[in-house]
């Protein structure tokens, strides 16, 4: 193999030699301009740039591989049509596999009468790396692995387990969730760097496409320190990693994350096999990851407990905004928590639910919710409240009436039926809702267009107000087939008396395309970010 070398940064250029040493191919240089290779390697550029140097090398049958430092470098490689990518500084035994995956792919693109078995080697090629976060998985990193335990005698594994990850797909679509895991791994490769852990250590992922990552390490002291070494980097890891998060996508997104890390030590034994023992300790070390995750829901459960005792909890009002004439039509009560691991909503309620106190918690959220912004609330204004469709179930709910929370006219309400439960028995159900509307409430259904709040539960429920998820939302104004189909959801609503909200409305361009679509109202980061007034400073 022959590895053409567009590069001027001098650690790359060092794992080059490396890598191309362990392929037992030659490194070249630049020439007159032409291509002579069966892999190009260039640092990341502009797109046109990088789409000039692939089609010199795919009319030489080469390969291109790309040196990225940032993940929009990778997004540029692969427009321009990079066969691999890697991140830099990068470990010379990865980026030895990647230049051959590209030499594979370029062969694969070249013989179109093998096209089938070069799919298949580039499919198994492929297993070997996480295309998402551009760390090798647990197949290509053993071998390395076993070479460090039998240098070093003993080998560390420290496991980083992530949980939530998957509220953050069912909320905002799995285009957030692949941003953040995005931000997690670029920030992995910054602590990686700045604790001085690359030299001798390795990092990868779990399985391919998992949110979870594995690192190898050396913790070299006596066994009572290396403990408490371990357990002080494991929560300077935590504390970056949501630091991270959250100064990329907002507190709200950093609070859906729970990041829990275990560890387990090994030591070079004779009579067992390895790889065994490095298998095994992958396993322990997990166990204790997921082991600190249920210890903190448990945690969690407590502190909910305490909350609902002492009432700490506040509430952010989200203005709905009408389209036409952008003046705020009423208000979305949400509750957060004070303390930060319950600072989430959805986190919240999942552990209402855990614990069985959804009605206890939904009792004190509606007070509060009320209370707050009582007199602030226009004559004209809405209040919208969060309703889980077990809240029904509690008969202190059930008989609620206006008065009950402090409003004289009960039609300023609507209650907004969340999509956290299915809901099983609609004709009792409808009963509910028949006899809150003849006390004068409204209904306005959450998230149409994903999960529970499908059209038949529209049909079922004849809501007044029906929120658009942020799914259907994002990137309207780009998007024709989203655009067809908010426009009909629009239609279908005016034909039932009803009135649309967008829910996620984030950009301007966002905002017109609704407005033209005939969206009744709208609400979103565009006219409100959360500013968690009122939590306490040793709580934020």
């Amino acid at each position: 193999m022959r590895v053409l070398a567009h590069v001027r940064d001098a650690g790359l250029r060092r794992a080059l030699v490396d890598a191309t040493h362990r392929l037992s191919a030659e490194l070249l240089e630049p020439a007159d301009g032409r291509v002579s290779a069966d892999v190009v390697v260039a640092e990341a550029g502009p797109k046109e740039e990088l789409q000039e140097i692939h089609a010199q090398a795919r009319a030489a049958g080469a390969a291109l591989v790309v040196a990225c430092r940032e993940p929009e470098d990778c997004r540029i490689a692969s427009l321009a049509g990079a066969d691999e990518w890697v991140f830099v500084p990068v470990d010379p035994a990865e980026l030895a596999i990647r230049l051959a995956t590209a030499s594979a792919r370029a062969v694969g693109e070249a013989l179109p009468h093998e096209t089938g078995q070069a799919a298949e080697l580039i499919r198994y090629q492929e297993l070997l790396f996480d295309k998402l976060t551009g760390f090798p998985t647990l197949p290509v990193m053993i071998e390395r692995a076993r070479e460090l335990l039998d240098r070093r005698g003993e080998l560390t594994i420290v496991y980083i387990h992530f949980v939530w990850y998957e509220k953050i797909e069912e909320i905002f679509g799995w285009q957030k969730l692949d941003d953040v895991l995005e931000t997690t791994a670029g920030a992995l490769r910054d602590f990686y760097a700045a604790e001085r852990l690359g030299a001798e250590s390795l990092m990868m992922v779990s399985h391919i496409a998992d949110d979870d990552f594995i690192l190898f390490a050396q913790i070299p002291a006596a066994a009572e320190i290396a403990e408490r070494r371990l357990n002080a980097l494991s929560h300077r890891l935590e504390s970056f990693l949501r630091g991270r998060i959250e100064e990329a996508h907002s507190e709200d997104i950093a609070a859906l994350c729970g990041i829990y890390v275990g560890a387990s030590t090994i030591f070079r034994n004779l009579k067992i096999r390895t790889e065994r023992l490095i298998y095994r300790a992958i396993r322990e070390a997990a166990q204790a990851a997921r082991g600190a995750e249920q210890w903190e829901r448990a945690r969690k459960v407590t502190d909910l407990k305490a909350t609902l005792r002492e009432g700490l909890v506040f509430i952010e009002y989200f203005p709905i905004i009408v389209t036409g004439t952008e003046a705020i039509y009423g208000y979305e009560a949400l509750a957060r928590g004070t303390r930060r691991e319950l600072r989430s909503p959805e986190v919240l309620f999942d552990v209402a639910e855990e614990a069985n106190l959804i009605w206890e918690l939904g009792r004190l959220l509606r007070v509060r919710a009320v209370q707050g912004i009582l007199h602030e609330l226009g004559p004209d204004q809405h209040l919208f409240l969060n309703v889980d469709p077990r809240d029904f179930d509690d008969p202190s709910f059930r008989n609620m009436s206006a008065q009950d929370l402090g409003i004289e006219d009960p039609s300023r309400i609507v209650l907004e039926i969340t999509e956290r439960t299915a809901i099983k028995d609609y004709p009792r159900f409808q009963e509910y809702l028949a006899a809150f509307r003849e006390r004068g409430f409204r209904f306005a259904v959450d998230d149409a267009g994903s999960g529970y709040a499908g059209l038949g539960s529209i049909a079922n429920l004849a809501p007044d107000y029906i929120k658009l998820d942020i799914s259907l939302i994002s990137n309207i104004d780009s998007n024709f087939l989203k655009q067809n189909l908010v426009e009909t959801m629009v239609k279908f609503a005016e034909a039932q008396n009803a009135l649309v909200i967008a829910e996620g409305v984030e950009r301007r361009e966002e905002f017109e395309t609704i407005r033209q679509l005939g969206v009744h109202l709208a609400q979103g980061f565009l006219f409100h970010r959360p500013r968690y007034a009122g939590i306490p400073k040793e709580a934020a």
